[in-house]
């Protein structure tokens, strides 16, 4: 055998050796790795040295931004409804968040209920099918709330409000042009999906004959949702929850004026998580 070179006996006994004398520090550098990837793996563990520190934004404003970071995840607009049916029971689904109305004229009603927030629109646009179980439940108890998990953030939103459905039946001009807008801008496979397959050709994409956008049928429905309550739950760094709600305010006038002197605000409370 050559000077230098060692058995497989020799390696052996060699590399057991070596993990006997240095066991300790082979140790202790595998379990350093176990929990570096442990941490990378649960992005949302609180972690002690990093801190956000608390803020005094508005949960409008805080939204915006959670929007903005999460834009280019696909299904970041996908967001879970919950309703109550006719026996008192939860029930949830997963619905497409479509944006807020931003064009709401300021003396609509529900501009003048408390529509905006810094400034911001706050009614919050989807979409439903009459013929869905949820419109007998929103009937029954319009009062819904909203779930809404950023996971690139750690962050989430519980917004409560009522719901309401505008369908062609409705006479508030506003609201129409609204539930048009949100037809047309569906993708066409969300079209169909509104349209009886009987009396509309498969694959038209809700479109006629031209190309153009078909008027949106009886059963599509506009969904909007009028926050009154907000939690807001971060948990990257220190873990952080705010609670925005929306109040009436009185203001002092003559007191043989009967017009309505409340208007509405938002108040903001931070509270342990």
């Amino acid at each position: 055998m050559r000077r230098g070179l060692k058995t497989p006996i020799q390696v052996l006994s060699l590399l057991v050796s070596t993990r006997s004398s240095l066991g300790f520090v082979i140790n202790r550098q595998i379990a350093t790795v176990s929990i570096n990837n442990s941490k990378r793996r649960m992005s949302s563990e609180v972690r002690e040295n990093e801190s956000f520190g608390e803020t005094d934004q508005s949960w409008r404003s805080l939204l915006e931004v959670s929007i903005a970071k999460s834009r280019k995840i696909r299904g970041s607009n996908y967001v879970q409804i919950a309703t109550t049916n006719e026996n008192n029971e939860p029930r949830c689904r997963t619905v497409v968040f479509r944006g807020f109305f931003n064009n709401l004229p300021e003396n609509h009603p529900m501009t003048l209920n408390g529509g905006y927030c810094d400034g911001k629109p706050i009614l919050m646009k989807m979409c439903t099918d009459l013929r869905s179980k949820k419109v007998e439940e929103v009937a029954y108890q319009p009062i819904s709330e909203m779930v809404w998990w950023f996971p690139k953030t750690s962050e989430q939103y519980r917004v409560r409000g009522p719901l309401s459905l505008v369908g062609d039946d409705n006479d508030d001009r506003v609201l129409q042009i609204a539930r048009k807008e949100l037809w047309g801008n569906l993708g066409d496979p969300s079209r169909e999906s509104f349209l009886d397959a009987a009396t509309t050709k498969i694959g038209s994409g809700g479109r006629d004959d031209e190309g153009k956008v078909v008027p949106p049928p009886a059963n599509f429905l506009l969904m909007l949702l009028d926050p009154t309550y907000v939690d807001y739950l971060r948990l990257t760094g220190a873990q952080y929850r705010q609670i925005d709600q929306r109040r009436q305010s009185q203001h002092g006038g003559d007191d043989n004026d009967d017009d309505d002197k409340s208007q509405p605000y938002w108040s903001s409370k931070e509270v342990d998580p």
